[in-house]
């Protein structure tokens, strides 16, 4: 819990715990990861990876006592992204803070929460922009990293006319079968018309065993041949497209874990600021399928 007792002892303020507690049900892709400890530290404002790539050769067959004349290694692609600075600001004067607020004891620290969870808010934002990369080459010189649809793979994306039917989703969900993931279990994120229409796929495929007074059916994990695929409502998801992931492959970088940093104190005023500094690794591009 944040507490302002803790200010006056500690510069900064580690809120990595916090962070991963705040507004689970509105931000859950970023608490998927932050869950899942799918988290690394960074050195630096770029962030390098190599994607490896198995060779794929059909015919290894060779006659007894054949002398090697063929060799062959891991294709390693080089993929980049940079980090991305998330910062809000707090200020209370000194006659609110020592005010008596219903249901707050403490002012300062309830509004640094608010906005720990507005940071978390627009992680997930940015991580689920349709395009968002820009490298801070340029004015503004904001670095805005490479958000999850911009780095899967382009084998990986189904295309839909209208509204998706039941095997467009099947074919989203099989593309991260096709690509040999060892995992099979997935993730799938929509926003609420597509969620609904997932849902109606499968309203009459079950037994309805509710007590008569409650009514409804959500399908909050689907079965296929292609492995377990958990459906999650996200109302930061474009409303056009169907996400699914293997999370196994995904990581949230921080080269600043998000903390409290209070500022200096000038007048009859606390001030300070919540900062992270973060980006997103998508270790293997082919372990994401989109439909759009």
């Amino acid at each position: 819990m944040i507490k302002t007792s803790n200010f006056t002892q500690h510069e900064n303020i580690d809120l990595s715990r916090e962070i991963a507690l705040v507004a689970p049900s509105d931000t859950p892709f970023t608490t998927l990861l932050m869950n899942k400890k799918l988290v690394e530290t960074a050195g630096s404002v770029t962030i390098n990876w190599r994607e490896k790539t198995l060779d794929d050769t059909e015919d290894i067959s060779k006659t007894e006592g054949h002398t090697p004349d063929t060799f062959v290694s891991s294709g390693r692609a080089e993929k980049s992204n940079v980090m991305e600075i998330f910062s809000k600001a707090v200020q209370v004067s000194g006659s609110a803070q020592a005010s008596n607020i219903v249901g707050i004891n403490d002012l300062f620290a309830s509004e640094i929460n608010d906005r720990l969870t507005e940071v978390k808010v627009n992680i997930e934002k940015k991580m689920l922009a349709p395009t968002n990369y820009n490298d801070g080459s340029q004015v503004p010189y904001i670095r805005r990293m490479k958000s999850i649809f911009e780095q899967v793979h382009p084998d990986n994306v189904v295309e839909i006319e209208t509204a998706p039917t039941q095997n467009d989703f099947k074919a989203v969900v099989k593309k991260l079968w096709d690509a040999g993931l060892g995992s099979n279990e997935f993730y799938c994120f929509v926003n609420a018309d597509f969620k609904e229409i997932i849902d109606g796929f499968y309203a009459n495929q079950i037994n309805y065993n509710m007590p008569m007074d409650t009514f409804g059916f959500v399908a909050n994990k689907v079965i296929t041949n292609y492995g377990v695929v958990n459906v999650v409502l996200n109302r930061h998801m474009p409303v056009d497209k169907i996400l699914v992931v293997d999370p196994a492959y995904l990581r949230l970088v921080y080269l600043r874990k998000p903390s409290f940093e209070m500022l200096a104190k000038d007048g009859d005023y606390l001030k300070g600021m919540v900062i992270t500094e973060c980006s997103l690794k998508v270790l293997n591009s082919k372990a994401v399928a989109v439909a759009q």
